[in-house]
């Protein structure tokens, strides 16, 4: 699986929108950042955990993704 890079720019707007971490972090604008993001959740910082399992929860349903979220066990 290739990295997805986003600029900083595109960061501020995601997480503007509330489609990121405030701090840009997570970019999720489309169902596969989302399921990244889900492959990603058990390596992300504790302190990050129940903010990002929060928006990856809202992604996939704004978006209608349909991904599993059973990787968000202590969310």
């Amino acid at each position: 699986m290739a990295d997805r890079e986003f600029s900083e720019e595109q960061r501020a707007r995601l997480a503007a929108e509330g489609n990121a971490l405030p701090d840009g972090s997570y970019p999720m604008p489309d169902c596969d950042a989302v399921r990244r993001a889900i492959d990603s959740y058990g390596r992300a910082p504790a302190s990050h955990r129940g903010q990002l399992a929060a928006l990856i929860r809202k992604r996939n349903s704004d978006l209608e993704c349909g991904h599993e979220l059973d990787k968000l066990e202590d969310a």
